[in-house]
């Protein structure tokens, strides 16, 4: 997942100097695109990751520069040489990368701090940094689809950026540099979109690496069941929030939107079809139901699937166990986020 939420959760909490990289314009093939984004502490730890490796100590020692001046800085990597004093050689990648290093304090932490707290609220925010040709920073604004603004410069006449104000991206998100309509500036585009939020419904044992390994790779994992003896911290140590009762008065209760992901799997016939029957009208990004193909038409009362469930849950990659059939979910999952990228 994105190493931006990694980045909002060190700059609410720390209160000492932070530099923020950002890869903001990407030619070619690279490890990572546009938007990917590294926080770089005083200590020189680094939070989140640019390049499989070969970047990263040179920013961090770009950062002290921007430390002492107090400057943004643009730093510009060739990868795509392959002579013995390149950054090319043996790299695996041969794109030129261009990023933005920024002192994270003053306008930009509180903006920051204002991007978390929307993205927690399940909003998400697109950030428009403005740059001349020679890509000297000017403003940055940042729009939330609720229409909220915040930040400096007033340049919402230019109609890609009235496009930005109106949508409200899923996983499709739009990153990197563009062009203005009525001007020679540059605008990096940036849209930040919630953590992906999973809710799994049953807390057997099967669940149990689902959601370690969910937690792990960057989602709000929610676990929940009806018995306190199975869903418990002890069980599901890296789940963001377990919730136990009656499952007609939590679903009730649950805030769940168009980029959230479903998996039930409680293993009894009854609380599944009660389930089902909750979500078939909820939009939803991802529906899953362990088991095979024919219960869930048994659960459909004979009727068809609907389109959006997935049934068998999981890339079929001949799954056996606990763990690997884990491993098949997830991959279903992320492969969903990346297509409806790649299509849109």
């Amino acid at each position: 997942m994105e190493d931006i939420h990694q980045v909002l959760d060190i700059v609410a909490k720390s209160r000492n100097e932070k530099v923020l990289a950002t890869i903001i314009k990407v030619e070619g093939s690279a490890y990572k695109k546009e938007g990917a984004s590294m926080l770089i502490l005083e200590d020189k730890t680094r939070v989140g990751m640019l390049s499989a490796g070969c970047l990263e100590e040179d920013l961090v020692e770009r950062a002290e520069q921007v430390w002492a001046t107090g400057e943004p800085l643009i730093v510009h990597f060739d990868m795509s040489e392959e002579d013995d004093l390149s950054w090319g050689q043996g790299v695996g990648c041969n794109g030129v990368l261009t990023v933005l290093l920024e002192p994270v304090n003053g306008e930009l932490e509180k903006n920051l701090r204002k991007v978390k707290k929307y993205l927690d609220l399940k909003k998400s925010v697109t950030r428009i940094k403005r740059f001349t040709e020679m890509l000297e920073p000017r403003e940055d604004m940042y729009i939330v689809e609720d229409g909220t603004v915040f930040g400096t410069g007033d340049f919402l006449e230019q109609s890609c950026i009235q496009k930005l104000r109106n949508k409200n991206p899923l996983y499709n998100t739009e990153k990197g540099i563009k062009k203005g309509e009525h001007t020679s500036d540059l605008f990096f585009i940036h849209q930040m979109v919630p953590k992906p939020c999973l809710y799994v419904f049953g807390a057997g044992g099967d669940a149990k690496p689902l959601v370690s390994l969910a937690a792990s790779i960057g989602f709000h994992v929610t676990v929940i069941d009806w018995r306190p003896a199975l869903c418990h911290n002890g069980n599901f140590p890296k789940a963001n929030h377990l919730i136990v009762g009656v499952l007609e008065e939590v679903m009730e209760s649950l805030n769940i939107t168009q980029r959230d992901f479903i998996v039930i799997m409680t293993h009894s016939f009854q609380r599944d079809q009660f389930i089902l029957h909750k979500l078939k009208d909820v939009n939803v990004f991802y529906k899953g139901v362990l088991g095979p193909r024919r219960r869930t038409e048994r659960l459909f009362a004979g009727a068809k699937i609907p389109e959006d469930i997935h049934s068998p849950i999981g890339l079929s990659i001949g799954a056996q166990g606990p763990e690997e059939i884990a491993i098949s979910i997830i991959g279903e999952m992320i492969k969903k986020m990346r297509q409806q990228r790649s299509t849109s």
